[in-house]
């Protein structure tokens, strides 16, 4: 590929354009993307003091690899923060540079434009492109013509008179769901505990390249109401037709109800305890039996998404002597309770701040006595006081959290309304084994640095998780309703039953959440 050099101008940062419902111009007004000469300033000065057709041949080459060679070589970087050139597979978009033969993450794009002055590159799964300028996409109408065509030659010319064009945009309108798993679904009678955990599968990429794969094949399936079976159906029909309304995803209410007898009727549910039973469901109906469940043997889709190991180490604290044992999980449960007890200690003020998630990881985490009365030591041969501690020993690639907010005792039923505070990255290794292990063994002098350290490690030992999904739960505990964010690519929406609509990350970091979900950042090969 051949190099170009230009020097942009500075430019004031542009905000990135808003998905909204927008009204059909007249056909009198000229749109302005029908004259349009040039994408951007820095576009014009590429053209000008670059050669155009350079920057056109480097663009179609990108295409190229984008669209016809192996998506895996598109989405693979080299990891550059700590220098070790390690092979990297990126879940999220990376950018390939126009003006050199670069792949970046966002942040090494940002960094490489500072260092080289190079303002444009290309987004690894659509072909769009990037003005580092206008710190923004741009849409230029050469380029985006190469853009449709994938980077191939175009076998005839398009017409594109200016009367084609008013009559374009006089009758078309922005469909925002189009058939990208964009979709609501209705609830059919307090079925929102359901809408809610499948619209957070849906749009796990996992999940979402099994089902689209034919992982689950419903006419190889013998099962009459296959929870696994309507989940296929529902990806086909959310990614196969353009439909903006609702659908009514009544296969997996039946399979729901007939796989677990209380889940049946229109009675509202926990979307936590739905969770849990759909995963088992799907891990039994593809490839999965009740005796691997809790077993790392299995290779069923579940397990490889979800499955997960605790660590619990129990310390005798007369002979020192340590027991462990390994807890399968498939998602994580945080006490709330304690949390905010102590915070009422600390006083007013402290009580009506919000609860970082990360303090809640390392209270779970953390050290806690058990009395002589709780644990019976094997090397004493007699009950002794222990110290206890759960770490996380092996992390799977989706990890959800559960945050406790309902409690139940026979008299009565409550929620707690405590806020917490989640990040959008989560680095998970200071609460894995590994860490807490050589915590442990390292000098006393630094105990005091440890436990303060979040997400400050060192690159190399870092273990970025990025948030995914959010359910929430609105109102109370009997007469409550649900909601969920979800990501698609760099959006975030809403999914409020059948509604589907655009919201800032601000909107879902404000959001009382219920459930988290975070998804590994990247893979290594």
């Amino acid at each position: 590929m051949d190099t170009i050099t230009v020097t942009p101008k500075t430019a004031p940062t542009l905000a990135s354009p808003k998905v909204t419902k927008n009204t059909k111009p007249s056909v009198g007004i000229p749109c302005s993307v029908s004259v349009v000469e040039f994408g951007c300033e820095h576009i014009r000065q590429l053209f000008e003091n670059a050669s155009k057709k350079n920057a056109t041949t480097n663009y179609t080459q990108l295409l190229q690899t984008i669209h016809e060679k192996p998506s895996i070589i598109a989405q693979t970087h080299k990891s550059t923060p700590n220098g070790d050139g390690r092979t990297i597979v990126s879940l999220r978009p990376l950018y390939l540079c126009l003006q050199c033969p670069n792949v970046m993450t966002e942040e090494v794009r940002n960094r490489h434009f500072d260092a080289k002055g190079h303002a444009f590159s290309v987004e690894s799964r659509e072909g769009y492109l990037y003005c580092q300028g206008c710190s923004d996409y741009v849409y230029d109408p050469i380029l985006e013509n190469i853009r449709l065509q994938k980077g191939k030659k175009r076998k005839h010319d398009e017409i594109n008179n200016p009367e084609d064009q008013k009559l374009i945009w006089a009758n078309a309108s922005f469909v925002p769901c189009r058939a990208i798993g964009l979709r609501g679904l209705y609830n059919m009678g307090q079925t929102c505990f359901m809408s809610v955990i499948l619209q957070t599968l849906i749009h796990n990429p996992f999940v979402r390249n099994f089902y689209l794969a034919e992982g689950h094949r419903p006419a190889d399936c013998e099962k009459e109401t296959c929870v696994s079976c309507a989940m296929d159906e529902i990806f086909i029909e959310f990614h196969s037709v353009e439909k903006t309304e609702g659908f009514g995803a009544v296969s997996m209410l039946l399979g729901s109800w007939m796989a677990a007898q209380a889940l049946a009727g229109y009675q509202q549910q926990d979307a936590h305890e739905y969770m849990q039973f759909i995963l088992n469901t799907l891990h039994l109906e593809n490839g999965g039996s009740s005796f691997d469940s809790n077993s790392s043997d299995c290779n069923c889709i579940i397990h490889q998404i979800f499955y997960g190991k605790l660590q619990s180490t129990v310390t005798c604290d007369k002979c020192r002597n340590v027991t462990t044992a390994l807890d399968p999980v498939m998602d994580l449960s945080l006490d709330l309770r304690s949390q905010a007890k102590k915070r009422k200690l600390d006083g007013e003020a402290a009580k009506d701040a919000a609860i970082d998630l990360r303090e809640c990881l390392e209270r779970f985490t953390a050290r806690e006595k058990l009395a002589a009365s709780e644990y019976t030591c094997q090397n004493c041969d007699s009950t002794q006081s222990a110290t206890k501690q759960l770490s996380i020993k092996r992390l799977p690639p989706v990890l959800p959290i559960h945050l406790k907010r309902f409690e139940h005792s026979k008299s009565s039923s409550s929620k707690l309304e405590t806020k917490i505070k989640f990040p959008l990255r989560l680095d998970l290794y200071p609460y894995t084994t590994q860490y807490k292990t050589s915590s442990s063994q390292a000098n006393s002098k630094s105990s005091s640095a440890i436990k303060s350290n979040h997400n400050i490690n060192s690159p190399a030992n870092s273990l970025i998780y990025e948030l995914s999904s959010v359910i929430v739960h609105k109102g109370k505990i009997d007469s409550g309703h649900y909601v969920s964010y979800s990501r698609e690519g760099n959006d975030w929406f809403l999914f409020d039953d059948s509604k589907v609509v655009l919201v800032s990350e601000a909107e879902v970091l404000d959001a009382n959440a219920y459930l988290l979900f975070y998804m590994v950042g990247s893979l290594e090969v």
